[in-house]
């Protein structure tokens, strides 16, 4: 029987399955590996942010499984080899998050709905429609692609109970989430014309004349709002300035930067490889011990840069290595990127007649060493002191140091202007009283010491706060009411001189387009794309001019010159794949519109302004 199978495959299969299941799983709904919940906590309503980092509706999460969702982030980020930076960490939280949250509030609805699998449903999948992650294992193809008969022949051949977690993955959330996408699936309805259109956009050739009136053409001509106007604007929408609890923070900061001895000691190892190299050492052997450029360390090349024309190095480089005669080192050249020796080993002019080097180079960064940290921190470290002793600004005073200001802080702000990511100083500011001073804090490129200045109270940001916002918001609207104007002014004239598009006088700012042909997916020279632009041609004839129409930038006008002819053949041909593109993107659209209700009907107590 069928169970009987699977109790046989268990027993005998041996294929290394689970590290790929793993990988999926982080992908997935996290289901019950979820903590369970204080049932106190549930009674008298509280989320302690000691056990519980999120509770979304009635799960909740413990900062350990929220820990390993973002350091699996952080660990795709290390293993693609870039340098962990404050951003990413951010980064990485953010996206655990969205993660998280979608994966409880579908796994929650899936057990609502009651979606389960039988065991015959987790056979029949294996047999006949197995997961991606199965397909795509190398064990499972031939020439890079899925092998159905090699992948039936392992299934049906099990060494052990490396299918367990397969069927148990399929049972439990696999199968359970392709019945929700099935049940989602049903309310999109993909109608003929719509494919039919999608096929027009893709292959019809427009040729037209257009003005297009951008929003930069007219800006001179549109008046500022008054403060009246811009006063009953903010009354209006005044709910969207509402703000909690504020910080204003003042604070001194120490850039983690080389030191003029940094600097000197790098040129110095310049110099002397750089003489090392011309008494008739191996350059290349040299580069590859010494240099620090990225590509050179990765191939070890002996630093070879190819051949190379002008403008492609950075301007100190090039300069030199253009100067240089060929078969002579260059003295150290400095650029952003640190120090350079330049070998110059051949000099040619190509098929355009340009000058190009053949060139090689020994890249020394220069980089902040660890004394030139430890002083920094020391400096930062004595002031706080200071500071925490004496006041914030008399320190500043006794010092002679400068200091910035930040004020409106939010409790979720990340970031502190000037010094960039900063958590730990916004941590800082909503966790002690004003006046407060902190100890160092640090980020990836500064050390810093903050005081709280004082504390605004929950309320609203105040009219002068948002003004420019709403006089920004404002002219965007009076210059799209400005181009609309200007279009069915130059549309009534065009008509009373019996004028075509492109005979219009206009300002150099509006843009004239003749006799251009493409498709609509294309999008046309300074107009682009547009769904009133798109919707017009559609049902536009040849010889009509049709507008104005709004496009992201402005209005515009245009007259369709021809029209290609629709090839029902061909049509025909991509009928289905335009169908399953459009499926595809009715699901995406649908799915993140459904979610965001369930988001938005989701009762979420989120915990990690207490972390992090």
């Amino acid at each position: 029987d069928k169970m009987g199978l699977m109790t046989t495959m268990r027993k005998r299969m041996h294929i290394v399955l689970w590290g790929l299941l793993f990988m999926f799983l982080l992908s997935m709904t996290i289901g019950g590996l979820v903590g369970g919940a204080d049932i106190v906590g549930h009674l008298l309503g509280r989320v302690n942010p000691a056990t519980t980092i999120a509770r979304i509706n009635d799960r909740d999460i413990s900062p350990d499984l929220y820990q390993n969702l973002v350091n699996q982030e952080i660990e795709k980020v290390r293993s693609s080899g870039q340098e962990i930076k404050d951003f990413h960490f951010q980064r990485a939280r953010n996206t655990a998050w969205d993660n998280l949250l979608q994966d409880v509030l579908v796994t929650q609805e899936v057990n609502r709905l009651g979606l389960t699998a039988s065991d015959e449903e987790v056979l029949f999948h294996l047999e006949n429609d197995p997961p991606s992650f199965l397909q795509q294992n190398p064990t499972f193809q031939t020439d890079g692609k899925f092998d159905k008969e090699k992948y039936l022949k392992a299934l049906g051949s099990p060494e052990g109970d490396e299918w367990v977690p397969i069927e148990s993955f399929l049972k439990n959330t696999y199968i359970p989430n392709f019945k929700l996408q099935q049940f989602l699936d049903q309310s999109i309805i993909i109608k003929d014309i719509d494919i039919e259109n999608q096929f027009k956009k893709r292959n019809i050739n427009y040729t037209i004349n257009a003005i297009h009136i951008p929003s930069n053409a007219i800006t001179s001509t549109v008046s500022n709002p008054s403060d009246d106007e811009l006063l009953s604007d903010y009354n209006n929408l005044k709910d969207e300035f509402k703000h909690g609890e504020l910080r204003n923070i003042l604070f001194c900061y120490w850039k983690k930067e080389p030191s003029n001895e940094d600097s000197s000691k790098i040129q110095l190892l310049a110099n002397e490889l750089a003489k090392r190299a011309r008494d008739g050492e191996d350059f290349s052997k040299l580069a590859d011990e010494f240099s620090q450029d990225p590509g050179n360390q990765s191939n070890e090349n002996g630093g070879d840069l190819g051949w190379f024309a002008k403008g492609r190095m950075v301007k100190p480089f090039e300069e030199a290595a253009f100067k240089a005669k060929k078969g002579t080192i260059t003295d150290p050249v400095k650029s952003r990127f640190g120090y350079h020796i330049i070998n110059v080993r051949d000099k040619r002019k190509n098929k355009n007649k340009e000058n190009e080097i053949l060139a090689s180079h020994i890249l020394l960064k220069i980089e902040t060493s660890a004394t030139t940290l430890s002083n920094l921190k020391r400096e930062a470290t004595l002031f706080s002191y200071d500071a925490q002793d004496i006041g914030f600004k008399t320190a500043v005073d006794s010092n002679k140091i400068e200091y910035l200001g930040q004020n409106g802080l939010d409790e979720s702000s990340f970031t502190i202007q000037k010094l960039g990511s900063f958590r730990s100083a916004v941590q800082f500011a909503f966790q002690n009283d004003i006046n407060s001073v902190s100890s160092i804090l640090e980020n990836d490129q500064y050390y810093a010491v903050f005081k709280i200045d004082s504390i605004i109270e929950p309320g609203y940001k105040s009219f002068e706060d948002v003004k420019n916002q709403l006089m920004s918001k404002s002219r965007k609207i009076l210059e799209k009411e400005a181009t609309l104007q200007k279009a069915n002014t130059l549309l009534l004239e065009l008509i009373a001189d019996e004028k075509s598009l492109p005979e219009a006088k206009v300002d150099e700012k509006i843009n004239i387009i003749e006799n251009e042909t493409k498709t609509i997916s294309q999008g046309f020279t300074s107009i682009g794309r547009s769904n009133y632009v798109s919707g017009a041609l559609l049902s536009g004839t040849k010889g009509e001019i049709i507008g104005p129409l709004e496009t992201l930038r402005g209005h515009a006008l245009i007259e369709i010159l021809e029209i290609s002819d629709y090839d029902s053949t061909e049509f025909e041909v991509q009928k289905e794949t335009l169908k399953g593109n459009l499926f595809n993107q009715k699901q995406r659209q649908f799915f993140e519109s459904w979610l965001d209700d369930l988001k938005d009907r989701a009762e979420i107590t989120d915990n990690r302004k207490y972390y992090y």
